[in-house]
């Protein structure tokens, strides 16, 4: 499993979008469901890494890189995150990406 983590490539649902705020946070919306949920910067940044060219290492090194954090808090907020983005369906399925 952890191996189809780093080598996944996620990519946004095409119901979600986002707006992006001026603190670097953000809004998730979901069409489908009419449903908004706030981002914080650096959730922001792994949502735009979720385009389906950037794999799970590459969002970890950019979220490392950019927060000045470890490899390890890096991995666990990304991995909480995409997890989460899955439960709500603003994700594509792995199978239609």
């Amino acid at each position: 499993m952890a191996d189809d983590q780093n080598t996944d490539k996620p990519v946004r649902a095409e119901s979600a979008y986002h707006h992006p705020l001026p603190d670097g946070s953000g809004l998730l919306f979901d069409q489908t469901t009419q449903t908004a949920y706030p981002i914080t910067e650096s959730a922001r940044l792994i949502w735009e890494l979720c385009d389906g060219e950037h794999d799970f290492d590459q969002i970890v090194s950019a979220v490392e890189t950019k927060y000045d954090v470890n490899r390890e808090t890096a991995e666990n907020d990304a991995k909480l995150l995409l997890a989460d983005l899955r439960e709500k369906g603003l994700l594509a399925d792995r199978d239609t990406a």
